[in-house]
């Protein structure tokens, strides 16, 4: 199952936006909310639906429902999935300053999540792409300490060879 899952993040990286993806405005977004966020969803319907957006490379609805499901289920278990997602999509859309505020906020507030370790890593790739590099290094020194076991951590340890922390 977590290498399923594991599939399905790299998989993301294949993703291509199209411009109707993008073309759609706030407007039309929430126009069209109760059409993509029904009301009384339990909460993981709600994960499930903006899940299922994203891999229809809705884009702009994904990030709106990834939105709402955080912010009408900060308590719940999923919402630090929720954070990793909305920071793929700001990542594919090349959005790294959001991806990384998305990230570190996934991290922060959700340290038991079962995306914790990938939002770390995320923040930290996030930070290199706007050229925080002290910040990625932090970053990734601190998944060292805290995942020693993790599946990511070959590519953590390979990162910080290429980017020579110190």
């Amino acid at each position: 199952e977590e290498q399923a899952e594991q599939e399905k993040v790299n998989s993301l990286g294949t993703l291509k936006i199209k411009s109707e993806d993008l073309s759609e405005t706030n407007d039309n977004i929430l126009k069209n909310e109760e059409q993509i966020m029904p009301q009384n969803l339990l909460p993981e319907e709600q994960f499930q639906l903006a899940f299922d957006l994203l891999r229809s490379q809705k884009f702009e609805q994904a990030i709106s429902a990834l939105k709402a499901f955080i912010q009408d289920h900060s308590s719940n278990v999923l919402s630090g999935s929720a954070h990793y997602w909305l920071g793929e999509i700001y990542l594919l859309k090349k959005e790294y300053r959001e991806a990384a505020l998305v990230f570190a906020e996934g991290y922060q507030k959700y340290p038991k999540s079962i995306k914790a370790a990938d939002n770390l890593y995320k923040l930290s790739e996030s930070l290199l792409k706007i050229e925080k590099e002290n910040e990625a290094c932090d970053t990734l020194n601190q998944f060292i300490l805290k995942y020693p076991d993790h599946q990511l951590i070959k590519k953590t340890e390979s990162k910080i060879n290429e980017i020579q922390c110190n």
